[in-house]
């Protein structure tokens, strides 16, 4: 049976509230809970990632999009993740969507619309993770992904992606014992269990992980990120692996857990983009809106609105809301230096994604 978007968001802000109220550790038992739908083990593989330049979109245009202004209602319609506690999640007190993300999407509609109420022209939909957000995205029902969304090149044939407004990198969620992380870095974890939402790259990223001693992780596939949570406190996985800004919003939910305090060894430390000399990932996450490929005007206006003055000040102020204590904090835009997630107008930008080809004649 088909859950509607508000019963999906009723029901997510409700695993929130009960996971919020748990403060006790769980003890991990011989015979744990079963496992949410959809969970499974995985094989883990030695399968490499491609390398492709999604830190570069269309050139900024300050042109409105004339698609979405020509609607009876003027709305611009956003995919969101409601479990995210950082990015996008939805607040029962207020009734309303808060997030990084979401400030940033306001902006966006403040920028289309500066003399209204930014909040009355955004619609947000519930979106499911990896590949139906595409599918729902593609389908026309909604105009962009404003989910916690890594740009990859294989997702860069599928959809146009905006300049890189956040860069962060993947780790490890363990349970806390005594004050410390039960493993202490992503190399102790050879050979234990680690969970990610499948269709992500972060399951991708676990199935190909090798520790210095020859140890692969064993991955474990949910349907939702927020289930690899409730497995990792009932002692069914050994570790949550996403993106940090992910994470810190699980350890802030989950107070028995904890992310790991050791990096990577050298060689599989991916720091390129992180302003801290703290660095735990072990991959590179450029977060992206994410478009229709044919949706040029409206990923043009997207990218001029991030590189306004006003969203990198609001950048900071959600920063400092939402993601405290995250490496990418980015750098205060009244020194006048630019802020590395927002490419500024003018910069060169890539030929990528290639056109996605004709479909196939259907008589």
């Amino acid at each position: 049976m088909a859950i509607s978007s508000t019963a999906r968001t009723l029901l997510a802000g409700v695993l929130l509230a009960t996971l919020a109220g748990c403060t006790a550790p769980v003890a991990t038992t011989p015979a744990p809970p079963a496992r949410p739908p959809g969970a499974q083990t995985l094989t883990p593989s030695g399968e490499a990632t491609p390398i492709c330049p999604v830190r570069r979109s269309v050139p900024p245009n300050a042109n409105p999009p004339q698609r979405i202004l020509a609607r009876d209602e003027q709305k611009l319609v956003a995919g969101v993740d409601p479990s995210d506690a950082t990015m996008s999640h939805w607040n029962s007190s207020t009734q309303q969507f808060e997030g990084f993300n979401i400030d940033l999407l306001l902006e966006v509609a403040r920028a289309l619309w500066p003399e209204v109420n930014p909040r009355d022209r955004v619609e947000f939909r519930v979106v499911p993770p990896g590949q139906g957000a595409f599918e729902m995205l593609n389908r026309g029902e909604i105009d962009l992904i404003a989910t916690s969304l890594t740009a990859s090149c294989e997702r860069a044939r599928e959809v146009l992606f905006s300049n890189d407004y956040l860069d962060s990198g993947q780790t490890v969620l363990v349970r806390a014992r005594d004050g410390r992380p039960e493993f202490a870095g992503v190399e102790q974890l050879g050979g234990h269990r680690v969970c990610a939402a499948n269709n992500t790259t972060s399951l991708v990223a676990i199935r190909r992980y090798q520790t210095a001693g020859g140890q692969r992780l064993v991955p474990v596939a949910a349907e939702h990120s927020i289930d690899c949570l409730v497995m990792l406190r009932q002692g069914q996985v050994d570790g949550v692996s996403t993106d940090e800004n992910i994470l810190l919003g699980f350890a802030q939910m989950a107070p028995d857990t904890m992310l790991v305090t050791e990096p990577p060894r050298p060689d599989q430390r991916f720091c390129t983009y992180n302003l801290s000399d703290d660095c735990r990932w072990f991959t590179d996450e450029p977060h992206a809106f994410a478009f229709r490929l044919e949706d040029l005007e409206l990923a043009a206006f997207v990218n001029h609105a991030l590189a306004l003055p006003g969203t990198r000040q609001a950048w900071l102020t959600a920063h400092a809301r939402w993601l405290v204590g995250h490496p990418d904090a980015g750098r205060d835009p009244g020194t006048g230096a630019r802020t590395p997630m927002m490419p500024s107008p003018g910069e060169p930008v890539t030929s990528w994604p290639p056109p996605r080809p004709p479909a196939a004649p259907t008589d």
